[in-house]
């Protein structure tokens, strides 16, 4: 029988790396002391991801280290390129926000270029936008990198190469015409010229097909061997040369990662060629396996303590007390007790919630979100999904709101606080009801936005109505 894995924090992750301002356009977050390597690679994060930390942390260390880069090379090259995904708070979007309820198109131009590479700058019609893997948005960006890599640079120019190399993976996740949100029914109204998400073949706004590398194990190997030229391709540090192994030795190793269904089976391959610790995989978007023991990944991100919610300007308080209390009984206690029925809408028919509602809010709080992705993805009706809702083990119960969640901003020209969640008033109803949504990213769904829809029906209480998505990492 197979030992089980303890997914241990990876030591040389530099979690502690900066401070979190809370800050946009202008402000500065000021660094205490880092490694070289690690100050290189953490400078300027960003947002948006096809692929998740399996490709852009693991792979991209694994295949760093096959190119002869020293340890501390790879992984600064590896952690930059993932932060692009989970870097620091101000850098931490949403299509949601930026293409739809804030329009904010600075935010969407750096999505493009960090994740949807293409030869048309936004704002512009989605299909004149399609991505190209390997086409000359992703050329022009390693090539300019590589040129200021040269000289005496090389060695500070690393964390730039890793965010150059995670518009390149993406590209392979996100080839063709990006697809656009239609959030209409619940009154979110995106604007197509700015908006992103993953091509309608590869699973569209809401899923996590593109993520899965399982799925495009051909267009996975091409995105191995285009990341390993590029890395081949990196200027000798301080004068010391590198011994990079041929890539036809490289390839028959990539078989084991790429077919991987789960989180156990990817950790599996990584301890199998050299990576003891794979806490890097919590929170992907695999089901666990068996044997996976979950232990969080500390270096995802340096994760600043939100202030309370009454602080996010311009939000009715009434509104924001009524998410605060909601989103509080959601995290707090177990989904299997369900304290948080009260706050959704009865339907007139049945006098009941709505059930599928129910299994939303239910699927969303599991430990291991790859399980809740994997019933999703299902083509019928499971009995695994029932099963696990009623299990306690299958949920973490959080001490506080704070605890649960990835903080998020509001984006736009102006300072925002840090804040646990984010409101926003929506267009009313047909019947003239007034409708809002709140955003909330969970720390147990690193790579998603969650939106949850409320109505104030007839001057009564607030109650949830639904709940939207958005695969944001």
């Amino acid at each position: 029988m197979k030992h089980a894995h303890d997914a241990r924090r990876v030591p040389w992750l530099g979690t502690e790396t900066f401070a979190p301002i809370v800050v946009r356009n202008g402000l500065r977050r000021k660094p205490r002391a880092a490694t070289l390597f690690l100050a290189a690679a953490l400078a300027i994060p960003l947002r948006c991801a096809g692929f998740e930390s399996d490709v852009h942390f693991g792979l991209t260390y694994w295949l760093a280290k096959q190119a002869g880069f020293a340890d501390g090379e790879a992984s600064a090259i590896a952690l930059a390129d993932q932060r692009i995904d989970a870097g620091s708070i101000e850098y931490m979007t949403t299509p949601l926000q930026f293409a739809c309820l804030s329009r904010f198109a600075p935010d969407a131009v750096d999505a493009q270029a960090a994740h949807y590479p293409a030869g048309a700058h936004l704002p512009a019609a989605a299909q004149t936008r399609a991505v190209v893997p390997d086409g000359p948005a992703v050329q022009a960006s390693i090539d300019a990198t590589l040129r200021r890599a040269g000289g005496r640079h090389a060695a500070f120019m690393l964390g730039e190469f890793g965010r150059a190399l995670h518009a390149l993976q993406d590209a392979w996740a996100h080839q063709g015409v990006p697809s656009v949100p239609d959030w209409r029914r619940y009154g979110i109204e995106c604007d197509a010229n700015l908006a992103m998400a993953a091509p309608a073949a590869r699973g569209g706004p809401s899923g996590h097909v593109a993520d899965m590398t399982w799925r495009w194990p051909a267009d996975v190997e091409a995105m191995a061997k285009s990341t390993y030229v590029q890395l081949s391709r990196y200027p000798a540090i301080d004068g010391v040369s590198r011994h990079a192994l041929p890539w036809e030795q490289v390839r028959p190793m990539l078989a084991g990662f790429i077919d991987a269904r789960t989180k156990r089976a990817k950790s599996d391959w990584f301890v199998a060629h050299g990576i003891a610790d794979t806490a890097f995989l919590d929170g992907i978007s695999l089901p666990d396996g068996a044997g996976w023991k979950a232990v969080r990944w500390h270096g995802r991100r340096d994760i600043p303590t939100p202030v309370s919610p009454a602080a996010q300007a311009g939000a009715a308080p009434a509104l924001v007390d009524f998410y605060t209390r909601f989103f509080d009984d959601w995290v707090t206690t177990s989904p299997v007790d369900r304290r948080w029925l009260p706050a959704l809408a009865i339907d007139n028919r049945t006098r009941k919630p709505d059930s599928a509602l129910v299994d939303q809010l239910s699927g969303w709080r599991l430990r291991d979100h790859g399980t809740y992705v994997a019933l999703a993805n299902a083509s019928h009706a499971t009995g695994g999904a029932s099963a696990a809702f009623r299990n306690r083990a299958s949920f973490a119960v959080f001490k506080s709101l704070n605890e649960a969640v990835l903080p998020l901003i509001v984006e736009g020209d102006k300072p925002s606080p840090i804040l646990p969640f984010v409101v926003f008033a929506l267009p009313d109803s047909a019947d003239g009801n007034k409708r809002a949504v709140a955003l909330i990213r969970l720390l147990d769904a690193p790579y998603d936005t969650i939106g949850i829809v409320s109505e104030q029906r007839s001057g009564a209480d607030w109650k949830i109505t639904g709940l939207i998505s958005s695969s944001d990492y």
